[in-house]
């Protein structure tokens, strides 16, 4: 069948003639005839591909183009991008320092007194890393020794290490690997002093707060001796091991006032700044200035006017009219590429509306746009744009929210959240859990065999039985004793609740849920003989807290502890935390998506992403290129279909033409066949010769 011939066997003419009978030069004519029929409508499908091919390539080009555009504003979209600030320390040897957004600029005076230190601790000496020191349970607490009289304080914000010693991890290797494995605050090693080997116990936090206290329940039977776990006591009363680092805050002198810190890494003493502190030098000054650095920003920015430029450039060459066919743009007139144009021109004279700022559109920043669309800096009034507002720049780059509320913070949004202003009222603030005790506490308690047991549910979660160290406490000592068996009981860790004891004006005990809202409530599940009577403590439930309520945009808000959450309307998403306060309207939250924002939904509505991608991954999102490549290629698509069949109509064609004009040459050829015939027949008659003379 003709149909199943390839395209070369379609165009081959099935019949073929000399053209002997009639003497017409058959070939040629019935070439010609097909030609005359081909040829116009060939042309205008070669014409449609090429250009349809021509289209293909230049949206790639512009695709391009836009991802280049794209990828050169990206780091602005981070807020660590405008935090460059130019930094002159005339010791860096003992300081470092670092910025933040917002850091402030000035001049600073300080030195150096003394550096924080971890505690450190060392045993007495063994004879190989493989003795054995002895099974039983460790105790591990936090807090500070005294200087005159070298009694300990617990830290009762710190939670308390019972470590577990048995035949499995009792010789000093195994004690060291056993406690760095776990989470006990401790960093344990051997060293080899020259004298032995010594089992050595660091805090793993800096500080005069932070200092370490070992006490052992020894399997051996005595807890404090010199002999079996016992060896690793350390405490007020007694030292088995002996201290080889003191606990110790920083302290430095900042323009003439001291300042002490519990880590060497210092932050909030200059708003923005990091001081890490390397070396103490007593009494040595060490010049700060922090001064704005906007290089990089404005490095970042001129990028994207470049970038942007380029773009508009590459538009004008895809789509100028120079009145000449052959020298106009490929895309001339094509309503893609004039809406993608019209679309960037729009974006980038659109507003981010921030409350509080001053920078609301690129015009605001200097940059305007010119009569032929490129845009153009204003050199005076970006330099002071960018010298002396450097946070509402941020703020216009990057997705910010504002509240006109101290004590209601903007924390998060969502895809849904539409830019824009919304009222926000409080009907309800969020509490937290407290039972208050019964009792009024003395000076001093005891607590002993019948009152050191109880269970607590915070939060929801049991507790498992909790003891209290016997003796005899102060109120301070007895709030921090309380508070950190509380929260270090293992089954409360690891839910992460926790809670705060203190004492209220009648001196009774008020412990509280460190969570808010509904969630957060304290109750005593079981306390021992003698507890009720003394610390006022019995098996009840306390007040729970309740959940804040209010309203954003005018309709109601999810209430989750502190935070309230819009679930409706253009404010759909935002999200506050409300830390105090008086109910009642508490102004407004303002959300802007930052123009980065803006520009990546703008783009990403444009790019083919299949091209501009490169990760071998196949995004199934279209964008207005893609969608006019893939067009473009069904164009292809079509016009291939029609090729086939021209050629196809063409074939069939010339297989007739050559069948009618082969026919035609037989008739002929029959005919002068029976013309020569007659003619004989004629010549032949009697008379014809004499008649023809």
């Amino acid at each position: 069948m003709l149909s199943d011939l390839s395209p070369e066997e379609v165009l081959m003419p099935v019949v073929t003639s000399t053209g002997l009978g009639s003497g017409l030069d058959i070939n040629n004519i019935v070439t010609s005839l097909v030609e005359a029929e081909q040829v116009p409508v060939q042309q205008k499908i070669d014409k449609d591909a090429l250009e349809a091919t021509e289209q293909i390539s230049a949206l790639g080009l512009l695709n391009s183009s836009l991802s280049s555009f794209k990828s050169s504003y990206s780091t602005l979209s981070l807020s660590s991008s405008f935090s460059a600030a130019s930094i002159s320390n005339s010791h860096t040897n003992l300081l470092s320092v670092t910025t933040d957004v917002g850091a402030d600029l000035g001049s600073y005076d300080l030195s150096i007194e003394k550096l924080a230190q971890t505690h450190t601790i060392a045993s007495a000496s063994f004879t190989s890393p493989n003795d054995v020191i002895g099974t039983g349970e460790m105790t591990v607490r936090f807090g500070t020794y005294n200087a005159t009289d070298d009694s300990f304080t617990l830290n009762a914000d710190e939670t308390v290490q019972t470590i577990t010693i048995d035949s499995t991890n009792n010789t000093l290797s195994s004690m060291r690997d056993h406690i760095n494995e776990g989470n006990y605050g401790v960093k344990a090693s051997v060293i080899n002093d020259g004298s032995g080997y010594r089992l050595v116990f660091e805090s793993s936090k800096s500080g005069a707060d932070y200092a370490l206290e070992i006490t052992t329940d020894d399997d051996d039977g005595t807890d404090t001796n010199n002999a079996g776990l016992s060896q690793l006591v350390f405490s007020a009363s007694d030292k088995n091991m002996t201290k080889t680092v003191t606990a110790q805050d920083a302290e430095l002198v900042m323009n003439g006032l001291t300042v002490t810190r519990s880590d060497n890494t210092v932050t909030g003493l200059i708003e923005g700044v990091t001081l890490n502190l390397l070396d103490s030098s007593p009494g040595e000054s060490i010049k700060l200035v922090i001064s704005r650095d906007s290089s990089s920003v404005e490095d970042k920015i001129r990028t994207l006017v470049d970038s942007y430029n380029t773009v508009y450039a590459q538009i004008y060459e895809l789509t100028k009219y120079t009145g000449t066919n052959e020298a106009n743009g490929v895309l001339i007139g094509d309503a893609t590429v004039r809406g993608i144009q019209s679309t960037l021109r729009s974006i980038l004279n659109s507003e981010v509306d921030l409350s509080g700022s001053d920078i609301h559109t690129f015009a605001d920043l200097g940059i305007i746009t010119t009569r032929e669309g490129t845009l153009e800096i204003q050199e005076s009034t970006f330099t002071s744009v960018l010298s002396n507002n450097i946070n509402d720049v941020a703020d216009f780059f990057t997705a910010a929210g504002r509240t006109t509320d101290s004590q209601v913070d903007f924390f998060s949004s969502n895809s849904l959240t539409e830019a824009g202003t919304y009222a926000i009222e409080v009907t309800q603030l969020a509490t937290q859990g407290v039972l208050t005790g019964t009792v009024a506490l003395g000076a001093n308690t005891t607590i002993d065999a019948d009152n050191d047991t109880f269970k607590v549910r915070i939060d929801g979660i049991l507790s498992n039985e909790i003891s209290l160290l016997q003796g005899t406490y102060t109120q301070s000592e007895l709030i921090a004793e309380i508070q950190s068996k509380i929260n270090s009981d293992s089954t409360l860790l690891d839910k992460g609740v926790s809670v705060s004891v203190t004492l209220d004006g009648s001196n009774q005990l008020v412990i509280t849920s460190d969570a808010y809202g509904s969630s957060s409530s304290v109750a005593f599940t079981e306390v021992d003989t003698d507890m009720a009577a003394e610390l006022g403590l019995s098996v009840a439930s306390g007040t729970e807290g309740v959940d804040v309520e209010g309203t954003i945009d005018g309709q109601t808000a999810l209430g989750d502890g502190q935070f309230l959450l819009s679930e409706s309307g253009n404010s759909s998403g935002i999200k506050v935390q409300v830390t105090g306060g008086a109910t009642g309207a508490r102004g407004t939250v303002t959300y802007s998506p930052g123009m980065v924002d803006l520009l990546n939904t703008t783009l990403d509505a444009m790019i083919d992403k299949s091209i501009s991608s490169g990760s071998g991954d196949i995004d199934l999102s279209e964008g207005i290129i893609d969608t006019k490549i893939d067009s473009l290629y069904k164009k292809l698509q079509e016009l291939d279909k029609k090729d086939e069949d021209l050629k196809f109509r063409m074939s069939k064609l010339e297989a007739r033409l050559f069948e009618q004009f082969n026919a035609m040459d037989i008739v002929v050829s029959q005919l002068a066949g029976t013309s020569s015939f007659l003619q004989g027949a004629l010549e032949a008659l009697p008379g014809y010769a004499k008649d023809k003379k």
